[in-house]
């Protein structure tokens, strides 16, 4: 009975990660049936079947008796619900999902007797949970579906101010403003809410704090008592994304000032996460870093040179940073050691340089002006997306020396210009660990792609190649009588993959295939795909060239030169 009603439960939810506004759909084995409910009509509906199956076993004329229940029973309860709660695919945030198994696993605890002459009182269904189980199924909920879930019995109406993780999102809550006017109100309101909420959680645990609303100077007091009432919770986590509409940040100078006359030592040891939007960040004189800080998260952040650095170098247990729109107008230069980053992104900030000691970093993701990143410690690296802006690919590869010496899988992104990279470039470094490259070239005049091989040749162990080229000026196709340009010899043995697009059949990309295809003996799959993988936003490609004499070049070209053991496929 369990089984069939957990199965019942999970094909009749609704997924509230990505929720379609139009309709649930509710699957079975039979026809399958669409019905349209709003997602805000649908809580309701649970609630009214939770209590019409309670009213039913206290009032049918089939007595609902309890078995008795062993602790390995209980347990199994316990287990089933909690199993399911972790499962793939039903996360924190599927709410209906949650009330469907608190469901199943309620009245599929009960049997029916065909004993109308029961002495027995009726079992209440929801003062009989177990008060542990139902403290972890609100645990995983979000606040606002622990709310509504609290509705469900009297007993369980403020079982919500037991849910450590609190959020609260502006627009969510309030919603959008248009005018002056409006943003007010809706300030004031969002005000209300929160002090309201967090006054019922006062003396309790907070594990989460998340806050998300524009700033403006009417919150300045009140964010400082929200963190002055996480920092006596002993926060973990604390999220205040205050970032003012996309763009409208331009030209405002006006930041939230963080606090950290607030903070005292014992809190200070307690942060986990922290993310700072629209903050501006002036640590104290002596501050000593976040100890056990495994998250940093900051975007559009005022704060200085020397304070961040002298700051990240004492944060000795960060796993995960990621800097976004901050300024400094000079270096990121952290020379304490990070033994246990594995995640780095930095973009669109006016750094000057940026070096980082983390020698097991696993991935890095960069994107602003090409300015020498070190990375040289950094011998675990595997992942790299690199987006330079405004540099040709010669200036590029010499900026990432030390970062493309220890990478494994690259993705660079670059512009190109004409006649910058001569054909037989020496590079003076070999890439040796780098077993994957995914280059996206943006060239507005023709480029001699027979140039991109000395690159090549500085990572001999390439087994996987994707070029995705992006011209915006008009490109002729290679006609018979031209002369094809032929390089020496050098064998690209592990390649194993080949993958280009926006391929035109010009003179340069032609030489590049011929020679990648006879210097690649194990090659087992070609792709040429004619349409770009990436376009240049507001740019069409023209299509009056045809696709076919595209195809018809190329096959001209290859024809005899392809080992018969590559598969050729072109698009």
């Amino acid at each position: 009975m369990m089984g069939e009603m957990i199965d019942l439960a999970t094909s009749t939810t609704v997924d509230h990660c990505h929720p379609d506004p139009r309709q649930l759909r509710r699957g079975g084995g039979g026809g399958g049936i669409s019905i349209r409910i709003a997602d805000h009509q649908f809580e309701p509906l649970i609630i009214l079947a939770f209590r019409a199956i309670s009213e039913h076993i206290g009032r049918s004329s089939k007595a609902f008796h309890r078995e008795r229940i062993a602790d390995g029973r209980l347990h199994l309860l316990s287990i089933l619900l909690c199993g399911a709660i972790h499962a793939k695919g039903i996360a924190a945030t599927d709410r209906s999902k949650m009330h469907g198994i608190l469901l199943c696993g309620v009245t599929s605890d009960y049997v029916i007797r065909d004993d109308r002459n029961s002495k027995d009182p009726p079992i209440d269904v929801l003062r009989d949970l177990p008060e542990g189980l139902l403290w972890i199924i609100f645990s995983k909920l979000p606040l606002d579906a622990a709310v509504r879930t609290s509705a469900l019995s009297r007993q369980w109406r403020y079982l919500w101010t037991d849910c450590p993780k609190l959020s609260f999102d502006g627009d969510a809550l309030c919603g959008d403003h248009k005018n002056k006017y409006r943003k007010r109100v809706h300030t004031l309101m969002f005000l209300r809410i929160v002090n309201r909420v967090l006054a019922q959680f006062r003396g309790k645990l907070v594990e989460e704090l998340v806050v998300k609303i524009e700033f403006n100077w009417m919150l300045v007091e009140h964010l400082d008592n929200w963190i002055r009432s996480a920092v006596s919770s002993r926060i973990n986590a604390l999220v205040f994304d205050l970032a003012p509409k996309e763009r409208h940040h331009v030209g405002r100078v006006d930041r939230y000032r963080f606090p950290f006359e607030l903070l005292d030592k014992d809190s200070i040891c307690h942060l986990q996460i922290i993310h700072l939007s629209f903050v501006d960040l002036q640590p104290p004189m002596h501050f000593s870093g976040f100890p056990i800080l495994r998250k940093l998260d900051l975007n559009l952040v005022n704060v200085n040179e020397k304070d961040i650095t002298h700051m990240l170098s004492n944060c000795c247990n960060l796993e995960w940073l990621s800097i976004v729109r901050c300024h400094l107008n000079g270096e990121l230069k952290v020379s304490g050691p990070l033994p246990h980053l594995l995640y780095l992104k930095i973009a669109s900030c006016n750094f000057t340089s940026v070096e980082f000691h983390a020698v097991n970093l696993a991935t890095f993701e960069y994107r602003g002006l090409a300015v020498p990143i070190d990375l040289s410690k950094s011998l675990e690296l595997k992942c790299a997306n690199i987006w330079y802006f405004g540099h040709n690919l010669e200036h590029t590869i010499t900026v990432l020396e030390k970062v493309l010496m220890n990478v494994r899988h690259l993705i660079l992104n670059a512009g190109c210009k004409p006649s910058e990279i001569p054909c037989l470039m020496h590079y003076p470094w070999e890439f040796s660990r780098m077993t994957y490259l995914q280059l996206r070239l943006v060239y507005a005049k023709e480029f001699d792609s027979l140039s991109l091989i000395s690159f090549l040749r500085s990572a001999p162990f390439i087994e996987k190649l994707e070029l995705h080229f992006c011209n915006t000026a008009y490109v002729r196709v290679v006609q018979e009588p031209e002369p094809i340009r032929k390089l020496p010899e050098r064998l690209f043995n592990n390649m194993r993959s080949l993958h280009i697009t926006g391929f035109e059949a010009c003179k340069g990309e032609v030489e590049f295939l011929l020679h990648m295809v006879k210097n690649a003996p194990a090659l087992e799959v070609l792709n040429i795909d004619h349409s770009y993988q990436y376009l240049l936003e507001g740019f069409k490609k023209d299509t009056k060239l045809v696709v076919d004499l595209v195809h018809t070049t190329t096959r001209r070209h290859l024809e005899g030169k392809i080992s018969p053991k590559c598969t050729l496929i072109l698009l």
